[in-house]
């Protein structure tokens, strides 16, 4: 029943933001395709859903949305919050082979081709969730060889809507800066941030942002909010331009997705002096981000290598087990993985002390006065911001025909951090016809960097691969 009231209030907050705006011809989104003031987006995203009805889709059941950095996608995204329709992001940098397996796990009859603008039959049968009210399903790299979709709750985006407006030194209006693909919950800080402040929000496709004179469109929108993994930030670095000489408007840096160390701060103290910079910490099975902190010169300054993750959101807390696991209960924690009961067994608690669900995060950390996060407890790593599971590239290549044995290793970086996957086969396949076949079916940025062909696996006293022998191989090769 408190998830029902909770999505009416949500559902009344947006029908306000987006029939009735506050600044009608204010910019609203500026897409690699168009951009849309608020009474634009207003028009759309009734145009969307009624486009969708022509569906006749029973209610709960997932739509996929398929495109990428389009105001298009935004649109979709937004009437599907409005008007209480669970979707499933899928960014068409993927391959086609990820959409369809999506598309089969959820049980989605169509998909939206933004780019098109069509709602295209998927042959799948459509089912209704199990679970209500759901605004989205996220699926990211899974353990199995499958991706797993994380089932986020209307409640727990509107938790984190009002969290975003109250805690995240937004300024008035913010111009909003998005790099994150859709189907990377980093992209929902800048569009759900841009709902709940009534400000704007600049996508920036793949291929914008490889180009020379990106900023450009940052300046000429006067982008105001950063929102990025540190990883992203650093490349940035090498561009001269990247300063507040050159982005006097933009003054919040908002930073999730990987470790943010004090030498990338340091830097951007340097060239943005009057910038806030904040740190945020959250597993997407905690709807996006639980933790944010502003590093102060204090903190920067201070003996501890590591930057703390910052203070929990409201109606929520941080446990931490006896080995060190985060453990995360509150109202923010996702239903569940879709269709997965014994990983919800083992990753999900309940307690009748707690009011809400907890969340075994796999992180390792620990609270000294701060909370601090110190790198992941299983197979699981985070690279340029995205979150993979290496045993699912590593059932990639052994479901390959050709390939007898495959070892997929993260090499480390000496502070933190992983530098490149590499992955050992033993296969008469050379390394770009595997790197290939890879790429069809998994994401790009968890194809191997390093693909290493060797007649035998070493194996160590126990009788087990050797792992620590193959790292320094790969160090070395």
């Amino acid at each position: 029943m408190k998830n029902q009231t909770e999505l009416v209030e949500l559902q009344d907050f947006l029908r306000a933001a987006l029939r009735d705006p506050a600044n009608p011809q204010q910019l609203a989104i500026s897409g690699s395709d168009d951009a849309l003031t608020w009474l634009q987006l207003s028009d759309a995203v009734v145009d969307w859903e009624q486009r969708y009805k022509a569906c006749q889709q029973p209610a709960g059941t997932p739509v996929v949305l398929y495109g990428h950095q389009q105001a298009e996608f935004a649109v979709a995204i937004y009437s599907c919050l409005l008007h209480n329709i669970p979707y499933i992001p899928v960014d068409c940098i993927y391959p086609q082979e990820r959409l369809k397996e999506i598309c089969h796990l959820a049980h989605a009859p169509y998909y939206y081709d933004v780019a098109t603008k069509q709602f295209i039959n998927t042959a799948e049968a459509g089912q209704v969730l199990a679970e209500q009210d759901l605004a989205y399903i996220m699926f990211t790299s899974g353990s199995t060889g499958k991706p797993k979709g994380v089932q986020i709750g209307s409640e727990s985006v509107w938790h984190f809507m009002k969290w975003v407006r109250e805690d995240f030194s937004l300024p008035e209006k913010p111009v909003l800066m998005n790099h994150a693909v859709f189907s990377f919950d980093l992209s929902l800080i800048p569009l759900l941030a841009n709902l709940a402040t009534g400000g704007h929000i600049v996508l920036n496709a793949k291929e914008a942002i490889a180009a020379e004179h990106w900023l450009d469109r940052l300046k000429e929108n006067d982008v105001s909010v950063w929102v990025s993994t540190p990883s992203f930030a650093y490349q940035r670095l090498l561009s001269p331009q990247f300063n507040s000489d050159y982005l006097p408007a933009l003054e919040v840096f908002v930073f999730i997705g990987e470790v943010l160390n004090k030498a990338l701060v340091k830097q951007l103290r340097r060239r943005f002096p009057h910038a806030k910079i904040l740190n945020s910490y959250g597993p997407t099975e905690a709807t996006i981000a639980t933790t944010v902190i502003e590093i102060t010169d204090e903190i920067l300054n201070n003996d501890i290598d590591l930057l703390p993750v910052g203070a929990m959101m409201p109606e929520s807390h941080m446990e931490i087990a006896a080995d060190g696991e985060l453990i995360i209960w509150g109202k923010n924690v996702m239903r569940g993985y879709l269709g997965l009961a014994q990983e919800n067994a083992e990753k999900l608690l309940h307690r009748e002390s707690e009011q809400y669900r907890g969340y075994r995060t796999g992180d390792l950390g620990y609270q000294d006065g701060l909370l601090y996060c110190q790198g992941r407890n299983d197979s699981q790593i985070k690279l340029n911001g995205y979150r993979i599971e290496i045993n699912e590239i590593e059932n990639r290549l052994l479901a390959m025909s050709g390939i007898n044995e495959a070892v997929v290793l993260p090499l480390m970086k000496s502070g933190g951090g992983v530098l490149r996957i590499a992955a050992f086969c033993v296969t008469d396949l050379a390394p770009e016809a595997i790197r290939s076949s890879l790429s069809e079916v998994i994401p790009h940025y968890m194809v191997p960097s390093q693909i290493i062909i060797k007649d035998a696996l070493p194996l160590n006293p126990n009788g087990k691969i050797d792992r620590k022998l193959l790292d320094t191989h790969a160090r070395t090769h």
